[in-house]
């Protein structure tokens, strides 16, 4: 399907339109904090946009979920989410962070139904992202504004219209589906755009090295030195498209017990404490190497892919202003301890 348009000014009948098919979810906008949530009008939509606040993860992957219950005599699963949806207007960091979630929940050694079924009920519609903001660095992890993975369909905002491209085949289905909102064929200039907005990120870090610079490190006396500042409190884990820590816990009902699963993040400090009082890793130093360390090494090496999309919120969002992007230089630029040697 060749690339086509869509007035802006169609945007709420096409909404409508939607809307009587799926579920659509979108960034909507609260005193400067862009959030994604169910979209009933096109004026609920926030497209105009860098970033959002909170990434679209939560959409797969709710902060608690029922996963099954106990009435007293048999166990009962809770019903997978089957409904139809369409998330509008993410960018394309998201998107990407979502393949990485897949490689733990919908892989060979593991299928959550609960992740599964959305993903597999679930239109992609990202808009690229033509103003990246300076704490963004998604080229440095192999990403693009105009990135194409994990994309159903990409839109570019081009002023008074949005110009769109079918990524995959449920892409193209969906245009199709809803071609009377889209002009016939269009010429996007989706190269020259892509290479302007890639050319205003100012991170130049590579990190194709720092995999195997972190297997010297482990005992490096630098993880006490980087983490001192950090508090522990979890927001950049909370904030994070690919960050998936859960824990299980048992809630008691008036006839049993339901098991739910939250999130939870390997910055608390309770996070790997033992029933038997063990913690092995009982010190912030230790607790912020586990998360340098999964995401740029145990990662790479399991998936072949760095966890980090570099969408920048834990750089904006940090309440004691740790930058990753300063860390994963002093990584590259770090000499082994003897310890390490």
């Amino acid at each position: 399907m060749a690339d086509s348009k869509m007035a802006k000014a169609k945007l709420g009948e096409f909404l409508a339109a939607v809307s009587a098919d799926y579920e659509v979810y979108g960034p909507k906008a609260d005193n400067g904090v862009v959030t994604f949530g169910r979209i009933a009008s096109a004026d609920e939509l926030a497209l105009t946009y860098s970033n959002s606040t909170v990434s679209a993860k939560e959409l797969f992957l709710p902060k608690t979920e029922t996963v099954y219950e106990f009435d007293g005599e048999n166990f009962v699963d809770d019903p997978l989410p089957e409904q139809k949806r369409v998330v509008l207007g993410l960018r394309p960091c998201d998107c990407r962070a979502l393949t990485l979630l897949d490689g733990t929940f919908d892989c060979e050694r593991v299928q959550d139904p609960f992740y599964v079924t959305r993903r597999a009920n679930t239109v992609l519609v990202a808009l690229a992202c033509d103003r990246p903001l300076s704490s963004c660095f998604c080229t440095a992890t192999g990403g693009d504004p105009y990135g194409e993975e994990g994309v159903d369909v990409l839109l570019s905002d081009e002023g008074e219209s949005f110009l769109a491209k079918a990524v995959t085949d449920r892409g193209k289905d969906f245009l199709e589906q809803y071609g009377k909102f889209f002009s016939g064929k269009a010429a996007g200039k989706w190269a020259e755009r892509a290479k302007a907005a890639s050319g205003k990120m100012t991170c130049d870090l590579s990190l194709a090295e720092v995999s195997q610079r972190l297997d010297g490190l482990f005992e490096d006396d630098m993880w006490e030195r980087v983490s001192q500042k950090c508090i522990g409190c979890g927001t950049c884990s909370y904030l994070c498209p690919t960050c998936y820590c859960f824990d299980l816990i048992d809630d008691k009902t008036a006839t049993g017990v339901k098991k739910i699963r939250r999130w939870d993040c390997c910055m608390f400090q309770s996070f790997a404490l033992h029933a038997s009082g063990h913690d092995p890793r009982p010190i912030t130093a230790a607790r912020f190497r586990q998360k340098i360390m999964h995401k740029f090494n145990y990662h790479p090496q399991r998936c072949g892919l760095n966890s980090c999309v570099g969408c920048g919120r834990c750089v904006r969002a940090c309440p004691v202003n740790l930058d990753i992007r300063q860390l994963l230089g002093d990584i590259l630029a770090a000499a082994p301890s003897a310890a390490s040697e």
